[in-house]
């Protein structure tokens, strides 16, 4: 067990000084190689091309006309048409082409943000993980060293079997602690493997990202309102359905038709002209102003709707990170700088305490400090999630 703890950690007790790569680099690489935005920008870039074909203008239209009368000589007629839309519908069609065409970039900023928050919390829980590891390891040691002391002291007739079963259980419960963390470990890292379009990064670091946390609640609340990208999907989905509702309202107006037509015959002389028409929308237009006009109130009541979602979750976001930053401020004044496992081995050998003093001991400041891991790892979490506009 101990060449496996030796090969776990000859890398990661080093990291103190210098990550392989830090997380800023780890979320390029998966901004750059993830699969999943791969697929979204090619249907994104399909969206657009499909946006365009929406100006496009209707099929021009050829008709053959040949009558087989001898009294009127066999006429033919040639028609060649054109059907054209107001002139004003197009500029509608354009404006609500370009509007659906920027707001595609806040489909895939969405998207970008969840992939890279999902891997930054990865990066976040391999960092407990490595610094639970950290802590096993030298628990694993300290373990090892009890039960060759106890040992002795069996020996010697100083301890009974029962303090050695004690102090064999302890070894083996540390041991299965660092199976486990080492299971937790492997699992992250292939889950930053997926997210990395299936390429193998490496991130060992036991140190947490420095962050800037805005300190003015409502200057935070308007940053993270202004850049979410599923309110400003839905801002410019009000904005197109306001397009769209003076859209219906121009296509009342007429369709016009302009074509050439060309007739002969073998008693006439043949002749040619212009063509025009005109499509007066009756029953085409029905009911499209009204439709649009809901759809227009629909898309306000969704961004209203998810507005205040997106406020309540900064709310409960910001009141989470607050609630931790105080527990992990207090475990900090408590635990930084104290080395107690060491001060309760001295005792121990000094006699000061009894091997079963040292246990409850021990387990006390174990459990304690395993809490102010997890709360150290929840509490950068908690930031992680407050920062996602940032990403």
């Amino acid at each position: 067990m101990r060449s496996l703890l030796i090969g776990l950690f000859a890398i990661g007790l080093s990291l103190n000084l210098q990550a392989q790569s830090d997380l800023k680099e780890i979320l390029q690489a998966v901004e750059t190689n993830n699969l999943s935005l791969k697929a979204q920008n090619q249907y994104l870039e399909s969206q657009r091309i499909g946006y365009k074909t929406e100006l496009n203008l209707a099929n021009p239209e050829l008709s053959y006309e040949k009558n087989f009368s001898d009294v009127d000589g066999n006429p033919y007629e040639i028609l060649i048409s054109q059907d054209f839309d107001f002139p004003t519908v197009y500029l509608h069609k354009n404006k609500i082409k370009k509007a659906k065409t920027a707001n595609l970039d806040n489909l895939i900023q969405q998207s970008r943000q969840d992939i890279l928050l999902r891997a930054k919390k990865t990066c976040l829980n391999l960092i407990y993980q490595n610094k639970l590891m950290e802590q096993l390891a030298i628990r694993y040691e300290n373990a090892q060293k009890l039960v060759s002391f106890f040992q002795k002291k069996l020996d010697k007739g100083d301890a009974n079997i029962l303090e050695m079963n004690k102090v064999k259980i302890v070894l083996l419960n540390v041991k299965n602690q660092v199976q486990l963390c080492n299971t937790q470990i492997i699992n992250l890292k292939e889950e930053l493997k997926q997210l990395n379009g299936g390429k193998t990064i490496e991130f060992n670091t036991l140190l947490y990202p420095n962050f800037s946390l805005e300190a003015s609640f409502s200057k935070l609340e308007m940053d993270v309102l202004s850049n979410t990208p599923s309110l400003n999907k839905l801002k410019a989905n009000m904005d197109i359905a306001s397009k769209q509702t003076r859209l219906a309202k121009n296509q009342l107006l007429p369709k016009l038709s302009l074509g050439y037509r060309y007739l002969n015959s073998d008693i006439n002389k043949s002749f040619n002209g212009i063509n025009v028409g005109i499509s007066i929308p009756l029953w085409e237009s029905r009911n499209k102003i009204k439709y649009a006009k809901l759809n227009q109130l629909s898309q306000e009541s969704q961004f209203l709707s998810q507005e205040k979602i997106v406020l309540s979750d900064i709310q409960k976001n910001y009141q989470n990170y607050q609630g931790l930053k105080a527990s992990l401020d207090e475990y900090r004044l408590i635990l930084d700088g104290n080395n107690m496992n060491e001060l309760l081995k001295k005792a121990l050998d000094y006699g000061q305490i009894s091997s079963i003093e040292y246990f409850m001991e021990s387990i006390y400041f174990y459990e304690s400090y395993d809490t102010y891991l997890q709360v150290e790892k929840e509490y950068h979490l908690a930031v992680a999630n407050l920062l996602k506009y940032q990403l």
